[in-house]
């Protein structure tokens, strides 16, 4: 999967995003009505609020896992990767049938020191692409 990047400021700190590079995104909405949050409250930052280098590099593996977290033809679709102020928020897009409290279980178990909260709320317009203060996708 092809990922775009965006560096710039907001709030007068850093805001790094990155998200996939879909063909249509649109086409998934009737499938995820759900918006749901993974966030990772990142233990070594700096002033800036960015992680640092090398702890950043340690996160590859915990990043991948979730990255690739569900299955885009079933269950839901990450959609923007966002790093600001000493945390890093993993949105997806998600059906109404997916468990995802049991795969977050998973993770929790998987990575017992990466300490993350979950927020899961509807979005069946996708408003949060919409009103997302950076335009994500056209």
């Amino acid at each position: 999967m092809k990922w775009l990047t965006t560096d710039t400021i907001y709030d007068e700190f850093p805001l790094y995003l990155r998200h996939p590079e879909y063909e249509d995104i649109w086409s998934y909405q009737h499938k995820f009505p759900n918006l749901l949050c993974i966030t990772h409250k990142l233990e070594k930052v700096r002033k800036n609020g960015l992680p640092e280098s090398e702890y950043n590099l340690s996160l590859d593996d915990f990043d991948h896992e979730l990255v690739s977290l569900f299955d885009y033809n079933k269950d839901g679709l990450i959609i923007l990767v966002e790093t600001f102020c000493g945390n890093r928020n993993y949105w997806y897009y998600i059906s109404s049938d997916t468990d995802y409290n049991t795969i977050i279980a998973d993770i929790n178990k998987k990575f017992p020191s990466n300490i993350i909260t979950i927020d899961c709320n509807a979005d069946t317009d996708w408003g949060f692409i919409e009103t997302y203060p950076i335009k994500l996708y056209v």
